[in-house]
């Protein structure tokens, strides 16, 4: 089963490290709100460094 980001927005401090650090996954939508982009695969190791560098611990991957 392949791993998805997940983003907690009631965490989220909005300090746009994941947005910098992984473009290609995070993204603003039209609200204003980060979310997770709805790609087939996810670069893992774009997505790891996002959720270690994130000061809110508000990302992390769904195996389900």
């Amino acid at each position: 089963m392949a791993k998805v980001p997940v983003l907690d927005l009631n965490r989220c401090s909005d300090c746009e490290g994941c947005l910098e650090i992984c473009p290609e996954v995070f993204k603003r939508n039209a609200a204003g709100y980060i979310e997770v982009a709805d790609l087939a695969s996810y670069p893992e190791d774009c997505v790891e460094e996002a959720i270690s560098c994130c000061p809110a611990d508000c990302i992390a991957w769904d195996e389900s």
